[in-house]
């Protein structure tokens, strides 16, 4: 009796250990695994390409001139996907930079408590700085076209074409529009070095000051050049970006689908590599299809209701939502991110998912593009 209770235990205890280390087999720890991302940055405003030329104009007061000569400025402003034109442009800048203005100046006195061995204060030292303050000042203006404008008529405007007047061909022209008129204004601090005495900060500041001028000069330049830039960008510019997304991979290497999402990750990384902005994504949409079939797989594999399994899915419907917009497949995602909230785990990644592909796809539409990648 007493053998047969050992050898009844002894199986219970290996059966525990089994159900045990089946369990650890299938714990499912999901870590992130970032791969490239190329694309052409879509304008909020669209103009057709046959007619993506811009000019620009600068307006630079004699003391910036001096400093910053206008022509540098002028080759320093561009539209990515534009031609740079001299006459007639769609898109036209006019940049104004105005004086570099003093506006003050002030001694900045800081303290210093002499003490002995014992820690007495036995006395006090001075220091002193001056500070002056400078400001650049200017503005910019962006005319270009305008979604859903139409032309105004204005009391100056040209008669009506007489010739034109019966005509049933479409002869409408972009509509031309101030689309932004923004300020440039930057202010600028200088500090001189600590001194004993207020004379000889005086002094530091008033041998520096053509070399502080000029300083303040090129950096408010630059700053107003890169300001003109971002918003020619955002609003017309076709920009090449390269980004990083990420992918929620198996980390637990007792599992058996490790293996498999190790190298389904590399292959990924591998891949995304060889993304190009300003080329088509034909070929990386063949190369990535073994890997959109494995992860689809994965759905229907992992079927149980319990939590490993709702991870697994979870990373199954999060990858492909994120590999059909890296292929530029809005509506492929939105049915991946749909998925993802009905499997009820962090169903929040469903909803961003699908956010972002609503509006990849207005922007595709809005640009009459099939995809982010096009030559520039």
């Amino acid at each position: 009796m007493h053998t047969q209770l050992l050898q009844a235990g002894s199986a219970g205890i290996g059966l525990l250990l089994l159900v045990c280390g089946s369990s650890a087999a299938q714990k499912v720890d999901l870590d992130k695994f970032n791969y490239d991302v190329s694309y052409i940055q879509l304008p909020r405003e669209y103009v057709a390409p046959d007619q993506r030329t811009y000019g620009v104009r600068v307006e630079a007061s004699p003391m910036i001139a001096d400093s910053y000569p206008s022509d540098a400025v002028y080759q320093k402003i561009g539209l990515s996907g534009y031609e740079k034109v001299e006459r007639d442009p769609t898109v036209g800048v006019t940049i104004k930079l105005a004086d570099l203005r003093f506006l003050k100046s002030d001694i900045e006195t800081r303290t210093e408590q002499v003490k002995d061995r014992d820690g007495k204060v036995t006395g006090t030292n001075y220091y002193y700085r001056q500070v002056a303050t400078y400001a650049g000042q200017g503005e910019f203006q962006i005319r270009g076209p305008k979604a859903g404008e139409k032309p105004k008529a204005t009391a100056d405007a040209a008669p009506a074409n007489r010739f034109l007047a019966k005509a049933t061909s479409n002869t409408d022209v972009p509509t031309i529009t101030t689309v932004a008129d923004n300020n440039l204004y930057r202010v600028f601090t200088y500090r001189s070095g600590e001194y004993r005495s207020v004379v000889d900060a005086s002094r530091a500041y008033r041998d520096a000051q053509e070399v502080i001028r000029r300083n303040f000069i090129n950096d408010f330049v630059n700053l107003s050049v890169d300001q003109v830039n971002g918003k020619l960008a955002d609003l017309y510019g076709y920009v090449p970006i390269s980004d990083k997304q990420f992918l929620w991979i198996l980390d637990s290497d007792n599992h058996p689908e490790y293996a498999v999402q190790q190298e389904a990750i590399k292959a990924v990384q591998a891949l995304s590599k060889t993304m190009k902005a300003t080329e088509p994504l034909t070929a990386l949409t063949n190369d990535l299809q073994p890997l959109i079939e494995y992860f689809e797989s994965l759905k229907t594999k992992y079927t149980k209701a319990d939590k490993p399994d709702r991870k697994m899915r979870y990373s199954a419907f999060f990858n492909l939502g994120r590999l059909y917009l890296l292929l530029d497949q809005p509506d492929k995602a939105i049915a991946e991110g749909k998925g993802l909230m009905l499997n009820d785990y962090d169903t929040g990644d469903g909803k961003r998912i699908i956010e972002e592909a609503e509006e990849l796809k207005q922007r595709l539409a809005f640009h009459h593009l099939a995809e982010r990648h096009m030559k520039l």
